[in-house]
């Protein structure tokens, strides 16, 4: 398993050693502990211009997941953007931890790149219910980031 981590922002100090272990969970509780994976954690700034870029929606989003695994790459899925800004915003809008709300935008792009879509009610309800039963897994102890 290969995970490549790029932290481009400023905001927040991330333990990336941590981080890292982090993911590595993750994928070994959705069954794919031997595919690789890129992440890139950034600002609000920079993944506004992603949005527009690839979705034609000129706002800050908290996650956007490129899926990258073809016939040459076959063991890896792809490249999770977080935005670290919006997930300190998010937590203070909804009154929660931030590093929580971080680790759910990494564990919903992950989810995205093995298919996981939210587009509609049902779409939202089957990934919501993944994304808690992961989380339940990662939070029986207090997180540190």
């Amino acid at each position: 398993m290969k995970i490549e981590i790029k932290n481009q922002q400023k905001i927040a100090k991330l333990n990336l050693k941590i981080l890292k272990k982090h993911i590595k969970k993750i994928l070994k509780i959705v069954g794919i502990s031997s595919k690789g994976l890129s992440f890139l954690f950034c600002d609000n700034n920079f993944i506004k211009k992603l949005n527009k870029k690839f979705f034609k929606k000129n706002y800050p989003t908290d996650v956007i997941s490129f899926p990258l695994q073809d016939k040459l790459e076959p063991n890896y899925l792809g490249e999770v953007v977080v935005s670290v800004e919006e997930a300190i915003y998010a937590s203070k809008k909804y009154k929660n931890n931030w590093q929580e709300e971080f680790l759910l935008y990494i564990v919903h792009g992950i989810l995205h790149l093995l298919g996981f879509r939210d587009r509609t009610l049902k779409e939202r309800k089957i990934m919501g219910r993944e994304q808690n039963r992961i989380m339940g897994i990662l939070t029986k102890k207090p997180l540190k980031i």
